[in-house]
């Protein structure tokens, strides 16, 4: 509480001595080092998704990547529909990329959620609100369970490379040293 004003106090920034975390840089701009923990993780770690792309867009809002994204969530939904994740009756190409769309935008805006009522769309698109609701939740999940593994592994490989980095210089350190000891002596 600020006394002079009697309004809370606002606070600003992160004031952990250490520095910025890894969650904070692994959000901010794409680095060397994010590039090569990506490396690491996608030659560790593949599942079919494109994680960078998921990555950047939802948890960085970076919107380079959006439109290959959002093509491939509708591709995506169309695989998952025309292998039997909904009946071939009900199936559509506008019931595939709706869904698929909305999935995204539940993923890109967690807040906000939907873009509509599920009941709406599942009108409009002339299927019942059940199959159109099972079908985007399906989509939501799958993506958001990869990105969430994705985000483990790459934080993950994020660490190592800043270890292996430190190691190093370390090593170049103690090296020059030992060749500053071997010249002067």
């Amino acid at each position: 509480m600020n006394m002079e004003t009697n309004k809370a106090a606002q606070t600003v920034g992160d004031y952990d001595v250490r520095g910025a975390d890894y969650d904070t840089a692994l959000i901010g701009a794409v680095t060397e080092r994010i590039v090569d923990a990506d490396r690491l993780v996608r030659a560790e770690w593949r599942n079919g998704f494109p994680n960078w792309m998921l990555y950047r867009c939802v948890l960085a809002q970076d919107s380079i990547h959006m439109t290959a994204l959002r093509q491939w969530a509708v591709a995506f939904s169309v695989a998952y529909c025309t292998s039997g994740g909904v009946k071939r009756q009900v199936y559509s190409d506008e019931l595939a990329c709706a869904a698929a769309w909305d999935a995204l935008h539940m993923l890109l805006f967690p807040r906000i959620g939907q873009m509509q009522p599920y009941r709406e769309t599942a009108e409009a698109l002339g299927v019942h609100h059940s199959t159109y609701k099972r079908l985007r939740s399906h989509l939501y999940l799958s993506m958001k369970g990869s990105l969430d593994e994705y985000w483990i592994q790459l934080g993950a490989a994020y660490r190592h490379v800043i270890s292996w980095e430190r190691n190093a210089d370390r090593e170049r350190n103690r090296t020059n040293a030992i060749r500053v000891v071997q010249f002067s002596g």
